[in-house]
């Protein structure tokens, strides 16, 4: 499996706490590799807390981020997905070199996710997993 394309396998997005989670070499514990926002850190909460913590709560609760597993990433596939979540748990940037606004992060991700979206729509309806077939 990886990161892109477990969604359908794993019925949506693995990271925030639901599979997997990251930590970065400051300590950060963040829901994903690739999304760097966080609210705690290793050196002050234990695991079980993190998990706990507000931004991974919010991250799960949040899941599935829509019914189509082929869109199972809440920053690249679903826009503002990433923001709400981030934003309801007052979780800051830790992108170690660029700490980055989720909003702004987010806006560079839109074009890719509206481009996506139709042919993962597309796809989702003729697998097997989906609710309806196209011809």
């Amino acid at each position: 499996m990886d990161f892109r394309n477990d969604g359908e396998y794993v019925k949506g997005c693995i990271a925030g706490g639901r599979y997997y989670l990251h930590i970065n070499a400051n300590g950060d514990i963040e829901p994903c590799a690739f999304i760097h926002y966080s609210d705690s850190n290793i050196h002050e909460k234990t695991l079980l807390e993190a998990y706990r913590s507000p931004l991974f709560m919010a991250y799960r609760n949040s899941q599935p981020f829509n019914q189509n597993h082929l869109c199972p990433c809440p920053l690249l596939d679903n826009p503002g997905a990433l923001a709400k979540i981030v934003e309801s748990a007052n979780a800051i940037s830790t992108d170690l070199q660029n700490p980055e606004d989720v909003r702004v992060l987010s806006a560079k991700c839109l074009a890719a996710a509206e481009n996506w979206r139709p042919v993962a729509d597309r796809l989702w309806a003729c697998s097997r997993y989906g609710e309806s077939r196209i011809g």
